[in-house]
């Protein structure tokens, strides 16, 4: 049983350290609920916007207990004993704290409402209903005649130009870049259209809590120009007509767990703003405090709280692309957290001619997953400086943002398509698909590919009237569909890749056992009924 709340002069007792340290003096606590937050998953829009709402609901993704905001009170209790409140976390229902009082830090687990152990949500959900007829902005009607320059290798090489010579140019879908600074971003030629045109619809700086990011580092600079630059014969990005929302999360003078709490924040603002894609160029291994560093062992998509989160993302109908790493010539070699997260796109670097860059960080993960899932251009990519010239760089931290731009394209051409639906047709698109590797992953995709193979299939049929339940699941679910499909059904699930990982025959209604093999994730059932095909996802406990 819970102690009641303690006064600061007993919690000054010392007992066993119940947070987990993350930095000098620095811990992280879980809450153990959320009561008497004042917030209802059935009034979603007091916390979550009406974009971020019709997100969930063109995709059938509930509002659930992980979307409610922490409870307030319990953070202004630890404020009230002297503890500086660094970071919270509502999908992990946590708190990030500093204190100079070990005894203090030691003696947190004693409050009623703090807990050692990771919070489970209430299985609640409330099913947002949609109010827009269309998610993304229509192609345009005749379609701009791109002057690539620099840019061009790294288009081409992905056939982007195929999408943009139809008319999709990102226009309508909304993507989030997380990074260390946007150093002069609103006076630089590759932004002053996308800047006029008001595609920057949000800022925030999470690390210094404020507003101010044009006055950091450049590294987010040259990152959101391979996206959304229009620098005509000079740099083009791959979704240059896309909205994008701007966040500093890393703090470029230090290296700490603490800045992967502000990227968990960041992640939770821009999913309840409806951001559509995120792209993460940064990754974490090793730290300034050595005692605090991460093993290959922890690389598992499940131990570092930055992982975790990002994993959430596919469950809130958003996708990730995060870069790999830029330790594949190291002692390290491996990918790097949020990398290692499952249901995302972690992103290799190529150069221009396909071929591996050396310093691209390498797979598997530690659980044996395939990383990175594909991989772009990130060695010579074309970029905008922050001292207003155009330049050459070298990283994942490109490559990632290929990916991004290209993924908001083909999301407009195709905007019924689930999160992990795309994410399954890009990684089919990959040049080595058929015999993916822990360096290239499934390969380069070719977005010309992707667009021609979902041109064949009906849209219109996929996920209609299919209904699972319990979902998420843990060893079985059933299913529901509409009335006059009898007799016999093909049932198969596959991961995000596309990987077929089971296939039956099955006969309606009747209970499914979920292969005892298979591991925490995202998953896409399909039913066959001779004449149609029905999809959902399902998510694996």
């Amino acid at each position: 049983m819970k102690k009641p709340l303690l006064t600061a002069f007993v919690l000054a007792v010392t007992v066993t350290l119940s947070g987990q340290r993350v930095a000098d003096q620095t811990y992280w606590f879980y809450f153990t609920d959320k009561q008497n937050n004042g917030y209802s998953i059935s009034q979603p829009h007091e916390f979550l916007s009406q974009r971020s709402l019709e997100r969930r609901a063109w995709q059938s993704i509930p509002v659930d207990q992980a979307d409610l905001p922490v409870t307030k009170s319990y953070v202004d209790s630890l404020a009230s004993l002297g503890l500086e409140i660094r970071h919270t976390s509502k999908w992990l229902n946590g708190v990030l704290v500093t204190t100079a009082d070990t005894s203090l830090a030691d003696t947190l687990h004693m409050l009623s409402f703090i807990d050692t152990i990771p919070w489970k949500p209430v299985d609640t959900k409330y099913f947002p209903v949609v109010k827009s007829p269309s998610r993304f902005e229509p192609p345009h009607t005749t379609p701009p005649m791109f002057r690539y320059g620099l840019s061009g290798k790294q288009i081409w090489q992905l056939e982007l130009e195929y999408l943009h010579e139809r008319g999709y140019t990102g226009s309508g879908v909304l993507l989030t870049v997380l990074d260390a600074g946007f150093s002069n971003f609103n006076n630089l030629p590759s932004f002053l259209g996308p800047v006029a045109n008001g595609q920057i619809i949000a800022s925030r700086n999470f690390v210094q809590k404020n507003q101010n990011v044009y006055n950091s580092h450049s590294h987010g600079t040259s990152v959101s120009s391979i996206i959304v630059a229009n620098w005509p014969d000079t740099l083009m990005g791959g979704a240059p007509d896309v909205q994008i929302i701007l966040a500093i999360t890393e703090n470029a003078f230090s290296e700490t767990r603490v800045e992967e709490y502000s990227w968990i924040e960041a992640a939770e603002w821009a999913d309840s703003l409806g951001t559509d894609i995120i792209n993460t160029s940064l990754g974490y291994t090793t730290f300034d405090d050595s005692t605090t560093n991460y093993t290959y062992e922890d690389m598992d998509g499940k131990t570092a709280h930055i992982s975790i989160a990002n994993s959430m993302t596919a469950s809130r109908g958003i996708i990730s692309v995060t870069s790999a790493g830029n330790s594949g010539n190291t002692s390290w070699r491996y990918i790097g957290a949020p990398a290692d997260a499952s249901d995302i796109l972690a992103i290799g670097a190529v150069d221009g001619w396909g071929q591996l860059a050396s310093f691209s960080s390498k797979g598997p993960t530690y659980d044996h997953r395939i990383k990175p899932e594909v991989s772009a251009m990130g060695s010579q990519t074309a970029v905008q400086s922050a001292d207003g010239t155009a330049k050459l760089g070298y990283g994942t931290s490109y490559a990632s943002p290929m990916i991004a731009g290209a993924t908001a394209v083909l999301w407009q051409a195709y905007p019924a398509l689930t999160s992990n639906e795309l994410m399954r047709w890009i990684i089919k698109a990959g040049d080595r698909y058929g015999s993916p590797d822990t360096e290239y992953g499934y390969g380069i995709p070719n977005y010309r590919k992707a667009y021609q193979a979902i041109s064949t299939i009906d849209l219109a049929t996929l996920h209609t009237g299919l209904k699972i339940y319990p979902n998420p699941v843990s060893d079985y679910f059933y299913v529901e569909i509409p009335e006059g499909t009898t007799g016999r059904l093909d049932l198969k699930m596959f991961d995000i890749r596309g990987g077929l990982i089971h296939a039956d025959e099955i006969k309606m209604p009747g209970r499914i056992d979920i292969p005892s093999s298979l591991t925490p994730g995202m998953y896409i059932i399909e039913i066959n009924d001779g004449m149609r095909f029905f999809r959902s996802r399902i998510i694996k406990n």
